[in-house]
C-alpha cells in the first residue's frame, strides 16, 4: 500500500515551489529592469545629439547664406569657416545616430520600434539639406551666379523649418516613450516588493506551522529550522538592499531625465525665438515671396507680395486663387500668353527662372516692371499633399529701371570725358568711376567699388592738412576744391586738382558725392623745377644773365652782379653789351652773335668791364633760347690768366705737344681743385693713353709716334674748354681736369673725342689709325680727395675699360 503524503508535506512542497517560481520571476524582472534602465540611460545622449543637429543645421544654413551674401572675401571668410565647422559637426553627429539606428534595427524589444525609421528619415533629410547648401555655394564660387535671391533664401528657410519640425517630433516621441517606460519600471518595482512580502508570509507559515505541531518532540528540528530561517532572512535582506540600490539608481535616472527635459525645453525656446526671427524677416522683406502649387493655389506669401500686386493682403489669397493678379505684357506691350508666364514655365520645364524682368498690368491698370526669381519645389519639401509647387520672389523695379535709363545717358558722357570723375555714397565709399579715373590711378572699377578714395590713393607724403580739410568739408556737407598728392596703384605719386560737390535729395539730405579731378602733375613738376632752378641760380658761383630778344638784361644772379661790382637792380633792363668795352661789344655783335644764331651756342674768352670802368678777362658761354633771347654764363678769368702767365714763365709746358707737363699740371690742378672745393663746385678728371702706341713705335718708328702724340694733343685741345687743364704726363699718357663739370657728362666727352679722332683719321694725318682709351674720376667738393687719389681712381677705371675690351675681343 503506497504511503500517503501528509497535508503538511504537501503544503511545504507547494510553498517551496512558489518560492522557487517567485525567485525566478524576480531574476527575470531584475534583468528586464537592467535592460530598460540601460535604454532609458541612452535616451538623453541620443536626444542631445538630435537637438544638437537641430541647432547645427540652423548654423549651417545661416553660414551658407551669409558666406554667399557677404560683400567681400574678407567678410566671407569667417562665415565660410562657421559653415564648414557646422557641416563637419552635423556629419559626425549623423554618423553616431546612424550607429544608434543600426543597433535599434537588431530588434531590441526595449527600444521604440519606429526609432530606426525616424532616424533614417532624419539622416536623409539632413544630408539633402547639406547638399542643397553645398550646391548653392558651388554655383556662386565658380562665378556663374550672383548673390542669393530672396526666393532661394525663402526656400532654404522653409526646408530648414521642415527639418526642425521632424527633429522636434523625434525628440517628443523619445520623451513620451521614456516616460512610459519609467512608469512601467515603477509598477514592476511595486510588484516585486509585494512579492517579497508574500514570500516572507509563506516562510513564516512554513516554519511556524511544523514548529507548533512538533514543539515538544522535535527540539532538534526547531534548532535546524531556526538556522535555516536566519539564512533565508539574510538572503531576503540582501535582496532588499539590492532593490533599494536599484530604486536609488532609477531615481537618479529620473532626475537626469528631468534635467534633460528642462534642457530640451530651453533649446526649444531658443529655436522658437529663431523661428520668430525668421518669420519677422519673411514678413518684413521688401521683396514679395509666394509659394504657389500647380493648381494655382497660394500656400504661403508675405505682405510685400500683396503690396506689389496692388491687392489688399486680406484679399490676396482669394484673388490669386480665382484669377491672375498680373497681366503680363510682351516687348510690344501686348498681353503675353498664359503658358509663357514665369510660374507656368517653371512648372512646365522644371527649370528655375532667375532675374527675369517683365512688364505687367496690375488689376488697377498700372503698368509696372517686375523682376522674378522662381524655382520648382516638390511635395516632400513643403508638404504640398503630393503636388508640385513654385516658390518665388518678385520686386518692383519700375523706378529703378527709369532711374537706370536716365543714368545711362549721363554715364555715356561721363565715361567718355578725359577728366577723372568719381562718385561716392553718403559714407564716401566709391560707387562708380569713369575710364579716365581708372587710367589715372591704375585701379579698375571692381577694385575701387566700396573703398574710400583715401584708402586707395593717399600715401606717405600726402599732406595731412589737406586731408583734414577734405574731411571737414565732408562732415559739414560743403564742397571742396584743392590740390592733393595721390599715389597710383604701382606706387607712383601724382598730383590731382580735386573739386568735390555733394548731391542732395528732395529733403536736402546728402545721398552721394561727385568728384571731378584734373591731373596737374606736369604743372607741379614744372613749378618744382623752376623753384630748383631759381635756387641753383641764386647760389652758383658763375655769373648768369638772361638777355631778351631786344638785347636787354631780363635776369642776373648775384654772382653776375658781383663780378661786375654792381647791384642786380642796376643791371636789369640795361643793354647786355653795355658791360663790355666798345671794341669788344662790337666784336660780340659782329662775330659772336651770328655764330650763336647759326650754331645755337658759343663759348670762349672776352674782355668785360666792371661798373667802375675796369676791364677784366672773362670766360663766356652763350646759348640761344628756343623762344629767342640768350643765356649768358660768365666767369672772372683774372686769376686763371695770372696763373697761366706764371706757369708759362716757369716753362711748365710739354715741349713736344705744347700741353702742360707733369709739373705744370700738378701746380695748376691743385690750385684749381682748392678753388673748386671753396666754391663747392664739381670737377671731372680724365686719364687716358693712346691705343697700341708701342706697336706704332715698333712698326713706324719714333717720328710717327711723336706725330701721333702731337695729333692727340691737338684733338684734346680742341675738345676741351680753354679753362680746362690738359696735360701730357709722359709717354702716351694724358690727363685733363675739367672744372665745374659733373660726372654724368663723361659719355658726352668720350663721344666728342672719338668723333674728333675719327675726323683726324679720315684726313690721313698719320699712316696708322689713332685711338685712345679713357678712365675717369669725379671730384666731390665735400670729400677730402687729393689730386693723387683722383689720378689713381681714374687709372683704375682706365684699366677696367681695357680689360672689358680685351674680354669682348676674345669672345668675338
Amino acid at each position: 500500500m503506497p504511503a500517503t503524503t501528509s497535508p503538511f508535506r504537501q503544503f511545504t512542497r507547494l510553498a517551496a515551489a512558489c518560492m522557487v517560481a517567485f525567485v525566478a520571476l524576480c531574476g527575470i524582472e531584475w534583468l528586464w529592469v537592467r535592460a530598460v534602465t540601460k535604454q532609458i540611460t541612452a535616451v538623453p545622449a541620443r536626444t542631445a545629439l538630435i537637438a544638437r543637429d537641430r541647432m547645427l543645421s540652423q548654423r549651417f544654413i545661416f553660414g551658407t547664406i551669409a558666406s554667399i551674401q557677404a560683400p567681400s572675401a574678407e567678410a566671407r571668410g569667417p562665415w565660410f569657416a562657421e559653415r564648414e565647422w557646422s557641416r563637419t559637426a552635423i556629419e559626425e553627429s549623423l554618423a553616431k545616430l546612424h550607429d544608434i539606428s543600426a543597433h535599434t534595427a537588431e530588434g531590441s524589444t526595449t527600444v521604440r520600434p519606429t526609432l530606426a525609421a525616424e532616424l533614417l528619415r532624419m539622416d536623409t533629410t539632413a544630408l539633402s539639406l547639406l547638399s542643397t547648401g553645398d550646391d548653392l555655394v558651388t554655383d556662386r564660387l565658380d562665378g556663374t551666379r550672383g548673390p542669393l535671391s530672396e526666393s532661394e533664401i525663402a526656400s532654404l528657410v522653409l526646408r530648414l523649418n521642415q527639418f526642425i519640425g521632424m527633429v522636434d517630433t523625434i525628440v517628443a516621441n523619445e520623451v513620451t516613450w521614456t516616460e512610459q517606460r519609467t512608469r512601467a519600471l515603477q509598477r514592476d518595482q511595486s510588484i516585486v516588493f509585494g512579492g517579497i512580502v508574500l514570500v516572507v508570509l509563506l516562510l513564516v507559515l512554513v516554519v511556524l506551522r511544523p514548529a507548533a505541531m512538533r514543539m515538544g518532540a522535535m527540539a532538534k528540528s526547531i534548532a535546524q529550522s531556526n538556522t535555516q530561517l536566519a539564512e533565508q532572512a539574510a538572503a531576503l535582506e540582501d535582496a532588499t538592499h539590492e532593490l533599494e540600490s536599484q530604486n536609488l539608481e532609477l531615481q537618479a535616472q529620473q532626475n537626469s531625465m528631468e534635467q534633460h527635459r528642462q534642457l530640451l525645453e530651453s533649446v526649444q525656446i531658443a529655436l522658437g525665438r529663431n523661428e520668430e526671427r525668421y518669420r519677422a524677416i519673411f514678413t518684413t522683406m521688401a521683396e514679395g515671396l509666394v509659394l504657389r502649387d500647380d493648381r494655382g493655389q497660394l500656400q504661403a506669401w508675405n505682405p510685400s507680395a500683396a503690396r506689389i500686386a496692388g491687392v489688399p493682403e486680406s484679399e490676396f489669397a482669394q484673388v490669386v486663387g480665382a484669377q491672375s493678379v498680373f497681366e503680363l505684357l510682351d516687348d510690344q506691350g501686348l498681353p503675353l500668353a498664359e503658358e509663357l508666364y514665369p510660374f507656368n514655365e517653371v512648372l512646365r520645364t522644371g527649370k528655375p527662372q532667375l532675374d527675369r524682368v517683365v512688364s505687367v498690368r496690375r488689376r488697377d491698370g498700372a503698368i509696372r516692371w517686375l523682376r522674378f526669381n522662381l524655382r520648382l519645389v516638390q511635395s516632400e519639401q513643403f508638404d504640398l499633399d503630393g503636388r508640385r509647387g513654385v516658390v518665388g520672389s518678385f520686386v518692383d523695379i519700375t523706378e529703378e529701371r527709369a532711374t537706370a535709363e536716365r543714368l545711362r545717358s549721363f554715364s555715356v558722357v561721363l565715361e567718355q570725358t578725359d577728366q577723372p570723375i568719381a562718385m561716392t555714397d553718403a559714407q564716401l565709399r566709391l560707387t562708380w568711376v569713369n575710364r579716365a579715373w581708372t587710367e589715372a590711378t591704375g585701379y579698375s572699377l571692381d577694385e575701387a567699388i566700396g573703398k574710400r578714395p583715401g584708402e586707395l590713393l593717399h600715401g606717405t607724403h600726402t599732406a595731412a592738412d589737406t586731408v583734414e580739410r577734405m574731411r571737414a568739408a565732408a562732415r559739414q556737407g560743403e564742397p571742396f576744391s584743392g590740390e592733393v598728392l595721390n599715389y597710383r596703384r604701382d606706387g607712383t605719386p601724382f598730383w590731382m586738382e580735386v573739386h568735390t560737390t555733394p548731391l542732395r535729395d528732395e529733403r536736402g539730405v546728402i545721398e552721394s558725392w561727385i568728384s571731378v579731378e584734373r591731373d596737374i602733375t606736369s604743372r607741379k613738376t614744372e613749378e618744382r623745377e623752376r623753384q630748383q632752378l631759381a635756387a641753383a641760380l641764386a647760389v652758383t658761383t658763375d655769373g648768369i644773365g638772361i638777355v631778351s630778344v631786344g638785347g636787354g638784361l631780363e635776369f642776373v644772379n648775384h654772382a653776375y652782379a658781383r663780378v661786375h661790382r654792381d647791384r642786380p637792380r642796376n643791371l636789369i633792363g640795361r643793354p647786355w653789351t653795355s658791360r663790355f668795352p666798345s671794341e669788344e661789344a662790337l666784336r660780340i655783335e659782329r662775330d659772336i652773335i651770328p655764330l650763336v644764331t647759326r650754331l645755337g651756342a658759343w663759348s670762349g674768352e672776352v674782355i668785360g668791364m666792371r661798373a667802375n670802368g675796369d676791364i677784366f678777362p672773362q670766360e663766356l658761354s652763350i646759348t640761344l633760347l628756343p623762344t629767342g633771347g640768350l643765356v649768358c654764363v660768365m666767369r672772372d678769368a683774372t686769376d686763371r690768366k695770372s696763373a697761366e702767365e706764371m706757369l708759362r714763365t716757369q716753362a711748365m709746358n710739354d715741349e713736344l705737344t705744347g700741353l702742360f707737363n707733369r709739373r705744370g699740371f700738378f701746380a695748376m690742378a691743385n690750385s684749381r681743385l682748392e678753388d673748386a672745393r671753396r666754391r663747392k663746385a664739381p670737377a671731372l678728371m680724365l686719364y687716358g693713353d693712346a691705343d697700341y702706341f708701342k706697336q706704332v713705335n715698333d712698326t713706324y718708328g719714333h717720328e710717327v709716334g711723336d706725330r701721333v702724340l702731337q695729333t692727340i694733343a691737338s684733338v684734346l685741345r680742341s675738345c676741351f674748354r680753354s679753362s680746362d687743364i690738359v696735360a701730357r704726363l709722359g709717354g702716351d699718357e694724358y690727363v685733363a681736369l675739367l672744372l665745374d663739370t659733373p660726372a654724368d657728362t663723361i659719355d658726352t666727352l668720350r663721344e666728342k673725342i672719338e668723333v674728333a679722332l675719327h675726323e683726324v683719321n679720315a684726313l690721313g694725318v698719320c699712316p696708322c689709325p689713332i685711338g685712345m682709351s679713357f678712365g675717369y674720376a669725379a671730384f666731390d667738393p665735400d670729400q677730402a680727395t687729393t689730386l693723387d687719389e683722383l689720378l689713381r681712381s681714374a687709372d683704375e677705371t682706365l684699366y677696367e675699360v681695357k680689360r672689358t675690351r680685351r674680354a669682348a675681343r676674345a669672345a668675338a
